[in-house]
């Protein structure tokens, strides 16, 4: 029989970490390009050449980050630190932000720079970190099982309940810039809270 390394909470604290990924990918990738066409004005055209020219960035810093979190050497291990800090840097807010006073050459920037940032580095460092994490909490088989089912419980549920709320909950703000950016700035706060509680759940 093989030893048990997590207690039920730890399981719960660890998937738990799907959440605080998922309010904000999930707001991200469903409603991004719908703030920046309806609302900002921009071309969904441009904005796909964008986004599409950010993931050149992504394929790289998968490599880096992967990199980095083996060499990792703290009190803390090696992945969790990757998990910990990023996570206040890949705040979904700047994407959800873009200056409406601006011309939109500066606009297109912003964004470009916004989203590469949060989706190649910030997000990247958190989500390698957080996937490796499991491999380093515990050695049995059948609790990767467990954790890797849980976070899909969570992904999935979280995903589901971003897309089915985000709309009435930007509206019940005012709507516009100012209820996107509002909506952002809950959805960061939530996810850095629950990212938080995730990696000190658990210990490599």
């Amino acid at each position: 029989m093989e030893k048990k390394y997590l207690k039920w909470y730890q399981k719960i604290g660890y998937g738990s970490g799907d959440i605080a990924g998922n309010v904000v990918y999930a707001l991200l990738t469903a409603f991004v390009m719908f703030y920046l066409t309806d609302t900002v004005g921009l071309s969904m055209g441009i904005i796909g050449t964008l986004i599409a020219l950010s993931k050149v960035f992504d394929g790289v810093t998968d490599f880096f980050f992967g990199r980095m979190i083996d060499k990792t050497h703290t009190k803390m291990g090696k992945a969790r630190p990757w998990m910990l800090w990023p996570y206040i840097g890949w705040s979904v807010v700047a994407c959800f932000a873009i200056p409406t006073s601006w011309g939109q050459t500066a606009q297109y920037a912003f964004f470009f720079i916004a989203y590469t940032l949060l989706n190649a580095v910030f997000f990247t460092a958190n989500n390698i970190a957080y996937a490796s994490l499991t491999a380093l909490i515990t050695k049995n088989t059948n609790e990767r099982v467990q954790l890797g089912s849980i976070r899909f419980i969570f992904a999935f549920g979280t995903s589901m309940l971003i897309q089915y709320i985000t709309i009435d909950a930007v509206n019940w703000f005012g709507g516009g810039a100012e209820g996107w950016r509002i909506v952002a700035i809950i959805y960061a706060i939530v996810g850095l809270i629950v990212n938080t509680i995730s990696v000190f759940s658990v210990k490599e």
